[in-house]
């Protein structure tokens, strides 16, 4: 697996999310690391943004989703998302999907990579 900066907290949320989504099938978690409700927010959306990008899915059901899981529990990215989405519904052009899709692939760097990581070794 190639180095990454994540915490261990927020692999174990990561794994969980892969699991919980069907990505990663028989994989067993073994860790005594408990990920915080943060943490699992953004491994929930990355994994969100990892499979909308697989499935070419439309921005305007990412933001529906990414906001209803980040508006409990992380206010500053919901914030965030609640903007994009605006822009979006003002002018949604090629333009603006590719700033935002690149806005939220620098967020989920981290993330994305170790899910590529993992799903690489797991296939």
């Amino acid at each position: 697996m190639t180095t990454n900066f994540l915490s261990k907290p927020q692999q174990v949320a990561l794994q969980q999310a892969l699991i919980n989504s069907k990505l990663l099938n028989g994989y067993t978690i073994n860790s005594d690391n408990t990920p915080s409700a943060e943490q699992q927010i953004y491994s929930h959306i990355a994994v969100t943004l990892y499979r909308f990008n697989l499935q070419k899915i439309k921005w305007s059901s990412f933001f529906k989703t990414a906001i209803s899981i980040a508006s409990n529990e992380c206010q500053w990215l919901s914030s965030e998302l609640a903007r994009c989405q605006q822009d979006y519904k003002t002018q949604p052009n090629d333009s603006v999907i590719l700033e935002q899709s690149a806005f939220f692939s620098g967020i989920f760097s981290e993330e994305l990579s170790y899910i590529d990581a993992l799903l690489g070794t797991a296939a």
